[in-house]
């Protein structure tokens, strides 16, 4: 909280019902104070898995990739937010590592609280592509709302 009482929230916003659930519910529950929204979109780096020496895989970004790496559009993501009550938010784009772009996006704007979705993967799923929600909530010492995409008795949250 700065000075004036102004609470700063970052909100990681994907494409996925469960960021917009998050968003929503940090709309609702930040929206009367005095609230600076900051909504981060992270658009991973495209990669290849290619075995290394028989004993594993390696992730290697395609040739070229640059070029074809899209960022989200910040009007689009903006339009989002808005949708599901985060008004006038701070648009954050960012390249690579989810975990890393979102704890460094909460540092560099002081931020007072995360906000982001947890999608409940299989064990499996874990290992191909780590929970980005555990993964901030270790790499931060910022206090982290997680919101799950599940709700008491095993429905699944409104969308």
């Amino acid at each position: 909280m700065d000075v004036h009482g102004e609470v700063t929230v970052l909100i990681a916003l994907d494409e996925s019902p469960v960021s917009r659930r998050a968003a929503r519910e940090a709309a609702r529950l930040f929206g009367a104070a005095r609230t600076r929204f900051l909504v981060v979109n992270v658009a991973r780096t495209p990669a290849s898995w290619i075995p290394v020496g028989g004993f594993g895989l390696v992730s290697v970004p395609p040739p070229g990739w640059e070029e074809k790496m899209l960022l989200p559009d910040e009007d689009e993501l903006a339009r989002q937010a808005e949708e599901v009550g985060v008004t006038d938010p701070e648009i954050l784009s960012e390249v690579g590592d989810p975990v890393d772009a979102i704890c460094t996006a909460a540092e560099e704007h002081d931020a007072d609280v995360i906000v982001v979705g947890s999608h409940h993967k299989s064990f499996l799923a874990r290992i191909v592509s780590p929970s980005v929600s555990a993964g901030v909530a270790r790499g931060t010492d910022r206090p982290v709302l997680i919101v799950s995409d599940r709700t008491v008795g095993g429905q699944t949250g409104q969308q």
